[in-house]
């Protein structure tokens, strides 16, 4: 049903004319010094929202069966806090709590010991330095994490729960894209203490937390001056034309505040021949670098529903966040291209829907338009570096290329398959290969811009296991400056 709403959506919408004023009278041009707009201003009370992904590498060391190792978690909560800016420097305090969501390991019975985690708190101070709209920071503090555990070990069965505390050093960048409202990208080191459980034979846990996150923060006090323009890129310039529209909507860089809401379902799928349903929710955020470069801000968010590889069922929840910062320049020309790092934070709810690893990799976009035609290609590939050493390691690799012919009333055909490959699966076992493609149109809701799209896609290349067909449909509201 939610796949056919958003294929509905691409039949409905106008587009408003366009008015010239070519017959006007002229007059003779008058020169005007333009005036700097004045730095972002940081000063100020803060409150605001974060989610992202937690694992610890821990061990629990049972007596010759080391069955825990980690565990990895979605997290997600509220912040608070006060900077105070004084010139390129900023200090300030700030304190967050999370809540955290895992269901249970990932090895099967029998279990001798299990982890699993509430809440964490921590506060903190910030030192930063600061140009205009962006700020890097460093931050030292304390945290607090409930935590529950059991011991299944033969005549030593406990189980109890605890709130300890350890030192918290992290630090992230933060950019203010609107006059109060602010964006952060952060990582976190909370180191606590080993914990022992009262059996005999006594076990411990060693159960350091690495956090990542993205945030949001609301400002009390405005940015910038009443009078200064509040576009991130530092100018507000008249709403863009509907070509101008589709160009900016058929570009996965765009300089437009978009955000696609992305349906997949995948027939077929795990040996019980299921379906799998996915819901991506993806920001797309441009930031203004200085006046020749912008970074582009892409996440993708999935919400899930997995065949269980085992079991004649699915499991649902939220899976692994995948985070890309693409360099690009402002004034590209025809080629418009953006490189960068991207990584993903093993915040999945389940073990079912995640690696349970903390990927880091690189990724890249090319693209260019001449006549009716879009083309280009998405491309990136990420490795393990951290997170549940009991999982195993990830070489992964996606290429996205895509082909649009743009037609009238912003109607267009579009092909984009996404293309996959586990580069440590055994031969033959690598490669997803979609063929297919679709229709879409970019169009207006009142003064809503929408972009729509259905896709259907046959997997001619895939693992055993792997889905057949695929469906794909998208509405991606965009966000122009006016």
């Amino acid at each position: 049903m939610k796949a056919l709403f958003l294929a509905s959506v691409a039949v409905v919408g106008l587009f408003g004319g366009s008015a010239f004023a070519s017959d006007l009278p002229t007059k003779a041009p008058v020169k005007t010094t333009p005036i700097a707009a004045p730095p972002y201003n940081w000063s100020g009370f803060y409150l605001g929202a974060n989610f992202g992904g937690a694992w610890s590498s821990g061990s629990l060391n049972l007596p010759g069966n080391n069955f825990y190792g980690g565990i990895t978690e979605f997290i997600g909560g509220v912040q608070g806090g006060y900077n105070y800016q004084a010139g390129h420097v900023l200090v300030g305090v700030e304190g967050e709590f999370d809540g955290t969501a895992f269901n249970h390991p990932a090895l099967p019975a029998p279990m001798l010991g299990l982890v699993s985690q509430s809440w964490v708190s921590t506060v903190a101070g910030r030192v930063g330095l600061v140009n205009d709209r962006w700020l890097a920071f460093a931050k030292l503090g304390g945290g607090w994490v409930h935590s529950n555990a059991a011991v299944n070990l033969p005549g030593a069965a406990w189980n109890g729960s605890s709130t300890n505390g350890g030192w918290l050093l992290g630090g992230g960048i933060e950019y203010g894209f609107k006059p109060h409202w602010t964006l952060k990208l952060e990582y976190d080191y909370l180191a606590r203490p080993n914990w022992t459980s009262p059996t005999i034979p006594a076990v411990s846990l060693n159960h350091d937390l690495q956090l990542v996150k993205a945030g949001i923060n609301y400002k009390f006090e405005s940015g910038v001056a009443e009078a200064a323009p509040s576009g991130a890129g530092g100018s507000a310039g008249s709403a863009p034309d509907a070509e101008e529209l589709r160009k900016q909507a058929q570009n996965p860089i765009s300089t437009v505040v978009t955000v696609p809401f992305q349906s997949t379902t995948s027939f077929n799928s795990g040996p019980f021949n299921r379906t799998q349903e996915g819901f991506n929710i993806q920001p797309l955020v441009p930031l203004h670098l200085n006046a020749d470069w912008n970074v582009i801000s892409r996440t993708i968010i999935p919400l899930m529903s997995q065949p269980d590889p085992l079991l004649d069922a699915s499991t649902n929840g939220i899976g692994d966040i995948t985070q890309s910062l693409f360099l690009t320049p402002v004034h590209a020309g025809k080629l418009i291209w953006g490189v960068g790092p991207v990584f993903t934070v093993p915040s999945a709810n389940d073990p079912i829907l995640g690696t349970g690893k903390f990927l880091l990799g690189a990724t890249a976009v090319i693209l260019t338009s001449e006549g009716h035609w879009t083309m280009g290609a998405l491309l990136n590939n990420q490795w393990s570096v951290g997170g549940n050493p009991l999982r195993p390691p990830v070489n992964t690799g996606l290429a996205q290329p895509f082909l649009n012919y743009n037609m009238a009333q912003g109607w267009y055909l579009t092909t984009s398959p996404i293309i996959t490959v586990n580069w440590l699966a055994p031969s033959g076992q690598q490669w997803t290969v979609p063929i297919g493609g679709g229709f879409g149109r970019v169009f207006k809701v009142g003064d809503q811009p929408i972009n729509a799209q259905v896709q259907g896609f046959y997997n001619a290349i895939r693992p055993t296991g792997t889905a057949d067909w695929q469906f794909r449909a998208l509405v991606a509201f965009m966000f122009p400056e006016k």
